[in-house]
């Protein structure tokens, strides 16, 4: 489990766009552009099979505690939908140290729900999956690209879920 933010417009770098030139050629004009303020925080849950559950939070407010122990009561009840025989066995829960994460009401929920958080070292971010295979494939993807509105950007992120190889979520995790 991971989350990131997802922008309406978010613009390629200056580095995508060099180019070779002669030394007594002046540098190409560029103009400066920045970031959409539109923007959506994506929680994404998955595992080796792939994407579980997406959720996606508005501009303007804030993972909590009492917000993500509503995430993992519905993370039950999809894998109960999708990944029958999940919950039978063990469930690990990988999240990182944010303190919506470590909150008292989130631990108790998620051991109501039968899963076991894996202890997750502070500044140990090559224990982050979602930062190394997930999230940048998907920026990737959606860099550069204009969104009339946000819905759409949320459409391009789950279209492109969707499109992955069947095996690309589990060479996320084992590399």
């Amino acid at each position: 489990m991971d989350e990131t933010w997802i922008y309406q417009f978010d613009p390629e770098p200056k580095s995508t766009s060099m180019q070779w030139r002669r030394p007594s050629s002046p540098p190409p004009k560029k103009t400066k552009v920045t970031q959409s303020s539109g923007k959506v925080m994506l929680s994404c849950f998955w595992d080796c099979d792939g994407i579980i559950m997406t959720d996606y939070m508005e501009k303007g407010k804030t993972v909590t505690g009492e917000y993500y122990s509503g995430s993992l009561k519905r993370l039950r009840s999809e894998l109960a939908r999708r990944r029958r025989g999940k919950l039978q066995s063990r469930v690990l829960l990988l999240h990182d140290n944010a303190p919506a994460h470590r909150a008292r009401q989130t631990v108790e929920t998620a051991e109501r729900c039968g899963f076991e958080i894996l202890p997750h070292p502070p500044y140990s971010p090559d224990l982050a999956p979602s930062d190394f295979c997930l999230f940048p494939n998907l920026k990737k993807s959606i860099k550069g690209c204009r969104f009339e509105d946000i819905t759409d950007a949320i459409t391009a992120v789950e279209t492109l879920f969707q499109a992955q190889s069947d095996t690309f979520y589990s060479q996320g995790l084992l590399n």
